[in-house]
């Protein structure tokens, strides 16, 4: 005989399995004083595709990509020369109501296998990677209903 204790621990633990397929197609943010210094130093890597998201004279945040996985880019522009890449970072929009310091950081996938560099004022933006297809996804972290009090990407 089926208990309702059966069915709810059977419910439970499917929750749990989804949950964890879920979270592993998502990347994260690591920060690394390593980068920070390269940058201070003018001495990113040139070999990563650079690109922004946000207003071309104030962005919200500048990737720099290995080309490790398909990036979707479609609210991204790329950065076409290394003086604009470390002119996009100098200009980078400190008006996060949060905002204190440049969060320098590290963008992993999910295996914790390192993909590109993240500069923003914005410290938390989802980074997932499609397991199927293997295309990169990473968010803006721009959000406009965080004025109001309502975080969408946190």
């Amino acid at each position: 005989m089926v208990t309702p204790r059966f069915i709810i621990t059977g419910i439970l633990l499917a929750g749990a399995a989804m949950g964890f397929a879920c979270m592993g197609s998502y990347g994260r943010l690591v920060t690394s004083p390593v980068t920070l210094d390269q940058y201070q130093q003018r001495a990113l890597p040139a070999d990563l595709h650079y690109y922004y998201c946000g207003r071309a004279g104030l962005p919200d945040a500048v990737v720099g990509l290995a080309g490790t996985y398909v990036f979707n880019d479609r609210l991204w522009f790329r950065i076409d020369t290394m003086e604009a890449v470390y002119e996009k970072i100098r200009n980078l929009s400190d008006l996060h109501p949060d905002a204190t310091t440049m969060r320098v950081a590290d963008i992993l996938d999910p295996g914790g296998e390192w993909i590109g560099l993240w500069f923003s004022y914005y410290h938390h933006t989802p980074v997932r990677v499609d397991p199927r297809t293997g295309v990169l996804d990473i968010f803006s972290p721009y959000d406009p209903n965080e004025d109001e009090g309502v975080m969408v990407w946190r």
